[in-house]
Formats: structure tokens, sequence, C-alpha cells
């Protein structure tokens, strides 16, 4: 970070390391529409990339192990060391705190999902206050140079993961209207396991269920036409004359809603984008600004007292960095918990 301190934004922004794809990749356009972000011509590899593959690896190196060590001894066993009990404890917090409560029985369903989502966000934020870069400088002697970096402090990678859970919500909402109308239990609402093992029971006969083609080619049109609410739909009991005036209305009503429906579901992954990236680039912005302030001094006596005093500024910011880390991990995985929710129980 000392470093860096020539520039307090050095150390957040993409280096590029090689490059990956030689043809353009941007169609001729020379910044992102709307946005003004501007599009290079080429795909690079950068350090970003490289700490996403150094949090994926990470990944896959801790989780087959804890997982192997519940099934060693034939079935569930306690967990043990300080590591294996921490990643238990925090396993335990998304599925029974953050997962259960809004997705119900639907729980395990996602939960491969929301935990690869929260462990990647969280050792890419955690990687991301190492500073690698400059302990490989000093070690290669300023051979190898942005050698680390705050992977989700790239709206690329940020973009990335907001179209992941994008994508999960409503195909997860499609693939539910598609089993429902298999299983004849489409239109009734669930209201937990007991509802869904004793299903057969409340009258879901043979008659209501679909052959799985008819099911594939209703199931996207089924799960437009509930994405917006229908306020006047009328009553099964209603007359002629007022169900038809009442259908007309509700329907004009719903091409409204639908529209602000969509512009919502296009801003939720936006919004889960812009969060994480921000609050990731700030906290090292900030970092790099405060031990900036000790090169601005002219005597000796002021570069001694504001080093001191902005080497405890920013050992507070860092533990609050270090909060942060973990918390932008949790606010990622619980706002797409809670979008993946209403995507699969509409009627709730």
């Amino acid at each position: 970070m000392l470093l860096a301190a020539h520039d307090p934004v050095d150390h957040v922004l993409p280096h590029s390391f090689f490059e990956l794809l030689p043809f353009n990749l941007n169609f001729g356009a020379e910044q992102i529409p709307l946005l003004g972000f501007p599009l290079s011509d080429t795909l690079y590899f950068t350090n970003h990339l490289l700490m996403t593959l150094v949090a994926g690896v990470l990944c896959l190196l801790i989780f087959p192990r804890l997982a192997s060590a519940y099934t060693a001894a034939g079935g569930p066993a306690a967990p043990r060391g300080v590591f294996m009990n921490l990643f238990e404890a925090l396993l335990q917090f998304i599925r029974e705190e953050v997962a259960r409560p809004v997705l119900k029985h639907r729980t395990d369903r996602f939960m491969p999902f929301l935990w690869t989502l929260f462990f990647f966000i969280l050792f890419c934020n955690l990687l991301g206050m190492i500073p690698l870069a400059d302990i490989v400088r000093l070690a290669t002697g300023g051979t190898l140079q942005h050698v680390g970096g705050t992977a989700t402090g790239n709206l690329a990678i940020t973009g990335g993961l907001a179209l992941c859970a994008f994508f999960m919500i409503h195909a997860s909402g499609i693939a539910e209207v598609y089993h429902g109308l298999i299983a004849g239990t489409y239109g009734h609402h669930d209201h937990g396991d007991e509802h869904d093992n004793h299903g057969a029971d409340h009258g879901h006969d043979a008659a209501k269920k679909m052959s799985p083609g008819s099911a594939a080619m209703l199931a996207f049109p089924l799960y437009v036409w509930n994405f917006a609410p229908h306020v006047f739909a009328p009553h099964a009991d209603a007359k002629p004359l007022a169900a038809a005036v009442l259908h007309a209305v509700d329907f004009v009503m719903w091409l409204v809603l639908l529209v602000l429906e969509l512009i919502g579901a296009v801003i939720k992954p936006f919004a889960l984008m812009i969060r994480l990236f921000a609050n990731m680039v700030a906290g090292h912005i900030v970092l790099g600004s405060i031990l900036m302030l000790i090169f601005t001094t002219n005597t000796v006596v002021m570069g001694y007292t504001v080093a001191g005093i902005s080497t405890l500024g920013c050992v507070a910011i860092g533990c609050l960095e270090l909060f942060v880390a973990f918390l932008q991990a949790y606010i990622f995985v619980f706002l797409t918990t809670l979008f993946l929710s209403m995507a699969v129980a509409p009627e709730h």
C-alpha cells in the first residue's frame, strides 16, 4: 500500500498481463451504451482475473476437503479445528438465517448456488485486503508488478456475478412453473413441506397435469403472465358484462405494471453490481488517500506526526474494511435470495 500511495487509485485499477484474444470484442463501440465506460478492443488477462482464479481455486481446495471430513467416518461428524468450525458457522448461517426464512422448503435446492456465491465474493474481498502486489514487487525487485488486487472492485467482475444471479433467478422461476404444470400444482399456493408432501390429497388429480412438452411450451409465457400482478382480475362469480370490463381493464393495467416490473428486473442486478463494486473500491481509495498525506508534509516533525495519525487511521479503516468484506458478501447473497424467493413463489 505504501508503494501505491503516490496514486490512491492505482491499486484498484485493472492491470493487464497479456492479451487473451487478438480480435475485436466490442463490435465497433468505443464505450458501454448509457454508462459511458470505455471499451477495449481486445480481451486481456488482468490482475483481477488472476484473483478470481485464486478465489476459485481456494473454493475448490477448501470445500471438497470440508465435505470429505463429514463423510469420512460414514456419516455427519462434528466440525474439528478452528477453520472447520468457522466455515461450518458461516455455512449454517447462510442456510438457516438467510435462505430458509424466505425459501422455506426450497432452501436446499438453492444452497449450492448461494454458498458458492457467498464464499467466492468473500474470498475475492479478503484477497483484495492482502497487499500481494507490493509483496511480490519487493520480492522480485520490481520485475513483477500489480500481481494482486480486489477482483470485486472491477465492474466486469461484479457485473458477471450479477448476471449469474439474474439468470439463476428467472431460470428458477420458469423452472418452478414448468414443474408445477407437470405435477398439476401450478396456481396452488404452497405453504411448506406439509403441503408439498400431501399435495395429491388436495385435489391435484391427473387431469390437471401436463406432459413435459406442453409444460415446456407454456412455462415461459405463464411466467411472464404472472410477472406483474393482475389487480383487476374478476372473481369467478362476476357477471359476464362486469367480467368482460374487468378483464379489459386488468389487461391494460397488467401491461403498465409489466413494463415497471421488467425495468425492476433489470435494475435489481444492476444495483447488486454497483453496490458491491462501489463499496470495495471506496475503502481502498480512502486507504491510499490517507497514506498519501504522509508525503505532502514539508517538515520532519509534521511528517512523523501525519505518518502516525495516518497509520492509526489506516488500521482503523482496515478493520472496517474487514467487516465490509463480510458484509458485502452477505448483502449480495441476501438480496439474491430475496429475488429468488419472489421468482419461485410470486404468490407471496
